[in-house]
């Protein structure tokens, strides 16, 4: 500690004498700085004054022309102190300099004088004075080396008086407190009775010099204090420790098989049916090794029969016996109705009360076994069971209770299965009930023809990709009504749907969207495409020679209304040109279409009643 006290010594000392040099460093500049512009200024003052004196005799020499004169005056402003360049400019352009004006290299731009020369009230001309850099900095460093001096001796001085202080009234005290620490020592068995730091020394390092011999006191009490409990849990642990090694192979059980049992439960829940065999296949040889048992078997009862859904043996030639009927074991069936646990750590026990029971552990090669139902309210759904074919199970309380668990988490799985598979029943008859309302809610019953519905659902589509939109009315379709009765009317909208449809590409989309409407979707085409398209439907049409005697064509014809998606802005939008065009082709006489609001210059056909 005492080296670190010389450390901090030193560092305290070297800070102190740069901070002091660095603030005289500081003052020194800004006194420089200072009396550079004092410098300035006052070179200013005695150069205008001296000017202000010669302005008048410098005016009337420009009046006389008397040019030596106007030299001479010039001559004797540029000998003036920090004088660097002096030049008299007249308004008619005559100029006169100084001749030190050659060494204007040196003049300070930024320090100058300029006077107006008046005569008589006006002026005449403009004498300009220059100061020169090097005489004002040749003044400033006279001064600079006093002021050097000055401030050197007064740092040395302020920092040796600093030190002196610091070194009586902290550095040694501080080395007394390092000496104290030095001589500490809690390992040995010497104590310090009397007291280290003086009594009358009331100023922060005497507080801490007395609080650390306090400390010092304290921690030699503690140090007793902490022995004396070590000693005594010593004796604790040495007690506790047969106790605990007795119980870690349990407790280390019991943690296993926790761990087990949740991550079993995990790939329960998990698992679809499916994957139910495997999971069951995988926890019966996991269950196995944990138990240290040499089988562990999983029976379903169906239909009074026992049937193995799992079967794990720690001898792989082992192999599951055939059906058991439950009805044939009546000690099982009863054990199992009232406690839902059976245990039978020696076969060798039921040879007397339950023969039927013996006789098959006996033909299996079971001396002990413990069985645990899986059930369903008061329905036995099947057993987990675990065997030796050598020696007792050693049974615990413990045992019972992890498989209890194991057998809940087996009944969750079996009614899960039971309950995905009258779900998936429940779920085909529900699709298929909404598949044909889907079907129903979606086709024109007439014609068999997709409805308003999704064929709205497609053109919103079709909209974003490009296409075409046609719209076709039967014309006259109210008087073919009113003539042959509106049976008829229906088997005419059926003959035409299916006449239409067998044109189209698969593709396109035929829909019945109103009483005599249908409307259809297509992909994007050409102008010639698109034309071609109406007038193969309107011949078509006419073609069927379907007689219609309320029309003056004499037979069955249309109108259509066809436009191109990409100049429409929404379903509303298409809907709309697309019935305009459909209107116009009624307005032009029927039995023809309108594209894009223009009539279709195919020729059309016209047939006489």
């Amino acid at each position: 500690m005492s080296s670190r006290v010389h450390s901090i010594s030193s560092k305290v000392t070297g800070m102190i004498i740069g901070v002091s040099t660095l603030l005289a460093l500081v003052t020194m500049l800004i006194q420089f700085v200072w009396n550079y512009l004092g410098a300035v200024d006052n070179a200013k003052a005695e150069i205008r004054g001296y000017s202000e004196l010669i302005l008048p005799s410098i005016a009337q020499a420009l009046w006389d022309a008397d040019r030596p004169l106007l030299n001479d005056l010039v001559l004797a402003v540029s000998r003036l102190p920090a004088v660097s360049l002096v030049e008299l400019s007249s308004l008619d352009g005559f100029t006169v300099q100084s001749d030190n004006a050659a060494n204007s290299a040196q003049t300070n731009p930024n320090a100058r004088i300029e006077m107006p020369v008046m005569y008589e009230q006006q002026p005449v001309a403009t004498l300009r004075v220059v100061l020169s850099n090097s005489e004002i900095y040749r003044m400033l460093w006279q001064q600079m080396v006093f002021l050097v001096l000055g401030n050197g001796i007064k740092t040395l001085v302020m920092a040796f008086v600093i030190l002196s202080l610091l070194k009586h009234l902290v550095i040694g005290r501080l080395a007394r407190l390092s000496a104290f620490a030095n001589t500490v020592s809690l390992a040995n068995g010497e104590r310090i009775h009397k007291p280290f730091w003086p009594a009358n020394e009331q100023d922060e390092i005497g507080s801490v010099g007395r609080a650390l011999e306090a400390m010092y006191h304290r921690l030699r009490s503690d140090l007793a204090l902490i022995r004396m409990q070590q000693r005594q849990l010593a004796r604790r642990g040495r007690a506790l420790s047969h106790t605990v090694a007795a119980q870690d192979s349990q407790l280390t059980w019991l943690a296993n098989a926790n761990s087990l049992l949740a991550k079993v439960s995990l790939q329960f829940l998990a698992a679809t049916s499916a994957d139910a065999s495997k999971e069951l296949n995988h926890f019966t040889r996991e269950l196995g090794a944990l138990l240290g048992v040499e089988r562990v078997s999983v029976l379903e009862f169906v239909r009074g029969k026992a049937i193995y859904r799992s079967f794990w043996s720690s001898n792989e030639s082992d192999t599951p016996a055939s059906e058991l009927v439950i009805d044939n074991l009546p000690l099982l069936k009863q054990k199992f109705g009232h406690s839902h646990t059976l245990v039978i750590e020696d076969i060798e026990n039921l040879k007397e009360s339950s023969p039927q029971e013996y006789r098959y552990m006996k033909q299996v090669g079971i001396v002990s076994a413990a069985g645990f139902a899986i059930a369903d309210g008061d329905t036995l759904l099947g057993v987990l069971s675990v065997a030796n074919r050598q020696g007792p199970l050693n049974w615990t309380a413990d045992k019972t209770h992890i498989l209890t668990q194991f057998a809940s988490a087996l009944n969750e799985l079996w009614l899960r299965e039971r309950h995905e598979s009258r779900m998936f029943e429940l779920q085909q008859e529900l699709l298929r009930a909404n598949m044909q309302l889907a079907r129903e809610a979606e086709t024109d019953p007439l014609t068999g023809l997709t409805n308003r519905r999704p064929f709205t659902d497609r053109l919103s589509m079709q909209l974003e990709q490009g296409g075409v939109l046609l719209m076709a009315d039967v014309d006259f379709f109210k008087g073919y009504n009113d003539t042959y009765g509106h049976v008829a009317g229906d088997d005419v909208l059926k003959k035409l749907a299916v006449e239409l449809q067998a044109l189209l590409q698969d593709s396109a989309l035929l829909a019945r969207i109103g009483g005599e409407e249908f409307a259809l979707i297509a992909p994007v085409m050409s102008a010639d495409e698109l034309e071609a398209l109406c007038d193969g439907l309107l011949t078509h049409v006419r073609n069927l020679a379907i007689e219609h005697k309320g029309s003056h064509f004499g037979i069955v014809t249309l109108s259509l209304g066809a436009v191109n998606l990409d100049n429409c802005s929404s379903v509303r939008d298409a809907l709309s040109q697309a019935d305009a065009s459909l209107y116009l082709a009624k307005q032009q006489g029927r039995n023809l279409a309108v594209i894009n609001g223009r009539v279709s210059p195919k020729p059309q056909l016209i047939v006489s009643s």
